[in-house]
């Protein structure tokens, strides 16, 4: 879900404009700094972890006014920078007038792929520390049980990030008031047996 729409080839804001205006309904690409992605479809796998942090987070998010989406809405990124996060949470009343285009989340979540791992792992990572609003970053691995976290503290800077790795674990967003298990986010996933 990523992969470079024509190698070597920039375009601008508005020839990046003209083409997903013209593209087919359900066809996406992402924009940062001139490099235009097109984003394909994802595995069952990956699907069922958006579901899964999707359920946990309307459950949590909507009793306080706020909205989350998954990888069809349109985030506005730090700068000129447009990208689909696998899913989304926003609390601000700019948002909720919005139509299109997200611009102030809170919480961040990708499920790597094979063709997503490097941007998420790496760009998305400073792209998304610039966005003023937003909490936490969290990128989730379809294939194993490993979570990478990435969360600003009480004073508005960003931690190093951590890693969660256990089943039994329980994901714990403080800044956030929001928590998931592990199997809970995993649930109905097919995971590699860890025994040796």
């Amino acid at each position: 879900m990523g992969d470079p729409w024509h190698r070597h080839t920039y375009l601008s804001l508005k020839e990046y404009e003209a083409l997903e205006g013209a593209a087919e309904e359900g066809v996406r690409y992402e924009f940062i700094d001139g490099v235009v992605y097109a984003m394909s479809g994802g595995t069952v796998s990956h699907h069922q972890i958006i579901q899964n942090a999707l359920l946990s987070l309307v459950a949590h998010y909507r009793p306080r006014g706020c909205r989350v989406f998954t990888e069809t809405v349109k985030l506005a990124a730090a700068g000129k920078r447009y990208v689909y996060p696998d899913v989304m949470v926003t609390c601000s009343e700019r948002d909720k007038g919005a139509d299109r285009v997200m611009r102030d989340p809170v919480l961040i979540i990708e499920v790597l792929s094979d063709s997503t791992e490097n941007k998420d792992l790496k760009e998305k990572v400073d792209l998304y520390q610039e966005i003023t609003s937003l909490q936490a970053y969290i990128i989730v691995d379809q294939g194993t049980c490993w979570l990478r976290v990435y969360e600003r503290d009480a004073a508005g800077a960003w931690r190093s990030h951590r890693l969660i790795n256990q089943r039994d674990a329980t994901l714990q967003l403080g800044t956030l008031d929001w928590h998931i298990s592990l199997a809970e986010l995993y649930q109905d996933v097919r995971l590699p047996d860890k025994r040796g």
